[in-house]
């Protein structure tokens, strides 16, 4: 059996992406029941998409949410260690008895829940092994750690420089793996890599978008630095001033509580201050033209971006910085937009869009990410992971916990 848990997020945000890539893990092992856990409001998210829902051997189950640092990695917190112990082998007491190991996937969680479950298995002589899914807080493989040097084995550093022999990690991007396995030597051969699909389910409702003016320009996901808030702002400024009406700004997500709302003021529609309901998301990204992606390397080198996935998935050509993730993209992709060096690059490309748009570069664009987004579709990775379950979670010895 399969379980699959998100102990992180509480709301909806990693609902799309945790529900393509349970197809693809449940579609990969069709003959081994898959249940999925997560928080309520999770739970409800994923309950929506149909795709995943059809799947026979998937089932969702409900568990509670963290009540203390549920985001903060490096706190080796022992209250926290309590409730992912009690989380997990709750659910692992469920598993009927099987020759197999149990696999354990944690879709988004603290350090210490690897030793949860390796515990949990050791207390029930549940033979688990367990998969972690490197998410945005892989950045922490740098962050702050306490002084404490008993306490740092349960952190991501000492988690990924002593990886138990359990244990693999899942990146979604292959510049990712590329670039933790360089920062932690002791953790490359412990990676794998399954890109991030696309969100099959949303594909139906896509509408073609002639290039006329104005032209449409979205920064898709949260008003944060590490997305490229602050240059998005300043080139809406100097476009309106210069293009007026002929260009259209847009944040399509929330305002971030660090974004100053007084700013905002220069784009073409509101900005929320909670959390977009993914269909109002999904009604607005689809009149866009361009996703603008000034990305900071310094966060996205070790974090996958869910706007690129967006914006391939509703076949919306970028102008972003040249970052490995988006390099490998375009790579992958063909010409999927323009490929720049800087965000002065970003403003002379969007220029010339603008002034002179080409239409039919554009159609090319937008074909190219069909071809892409085909590539990333949860049916055509299926044989990706199953190779990784192959590979990486064979026959082993029942797993020990410190």
């Amino acid at each position: 059996m399969i379980l699959i848990f998100e102990l992180m997020d509480e709301a909806v945000t990693h609902a799309p992406g945790n529900s393509q890539w349970a197809q693809v893990i449940a579609q990969a092992a069709p003959d081994r029941q898959v249940r999925l856990f997560a928080p309520p409001a999770h739970r409800a998210a994923l309950a929506q998409d149909p795709n995943l829902l059809a799947l026979p051997n998937v089932e969702l189950r409900e568990i509670p949410l963290l009540s203390v640092y549920r985001r903060q990695v490096n706190v080796a917190s022992p209250r926290r260690f309590r409730e992912e112990l009690a989380i997990l082998r709750a659910a692992l007491a469920e598993v009927p008895p099987a020759a197999e190991p149990c696999l354990i996937v944690l879709a988004s969680a603290a350090p210490t829940a690897v030793f949860a479950a390796l515990l949990a298995g050791r207390l029930l002589r549940r033979r688990v092994q367990v998969q972690m899914v490197l998410h945005g807080f892989a950045n922490e493989v740098q962050g702050w750690r306490t002084r404490n040097p008993l306490l740092r084995r349960f952190d991501l550093p000492g988690l990924m420089q002593r990886p138990p022999r359990a244990l693999r990690f899942l990146a979604l991007e292959p510049s990712i793996a590329a670039e933790v396995g360089r920062l932690v030597p002791a953790s490359a051969g412990r990676i794998d890599v399954l890109p991030l699909p696309v969100n099959a389910a949303e594909i139906v409702a896509w509408q073609p978008v002639s290039l006329n003016r104005p032209i449409k320009v979205a920064l898709v996901g949260q008003t944060t630095a590490a997305k490229g808030i602050g240059p998005f702002l300043e080139t809406a400024r100097r476009f309106k001033q210069r293009y007026g009406d002929a260009v259209q700004f847009h944040v399509i997500g929330r305002r971030f509580p660090e974004t100053d709302a007084a700013a905002l003021a220069v784009l073409d529609s509101e900005v929320t201050e909670g959390h977009l309901d993914r269909a109002v998301f999904l009604e607005r990204l689809a009149g866009m033209h361009y996703v603008f992606l000034p990305l900071h390397e310094s966060y996205y080198r070790l974090s996958p971006s869910g706007a690129l996935i967006d914006a391939i998935t509703w076949l919306k050509p970028v102008i972003a910085t040249a970052i490995p993730l988006v390099v490998d993209a375009f790579r992958e992709g063909g010409d999927i937009g323009e490929l720049c060096q800087d965000v002065p690059a970003m403003q002379a490309a969007l220029q010339t869009i603008i002034e002179s748009p080409d239409a039919e570069r554009y159609a090319r664009q937008v074909e190219a990410l069909r071809e892409l987004r085909a590539k990333r579709m949860p049916t055509a990775l299926v044989s990706l992971y199953r190779s990784i379950l192959e590979r990486g979670f064979g026959d082993q010895p029942a797993a020990t916990a410190p």
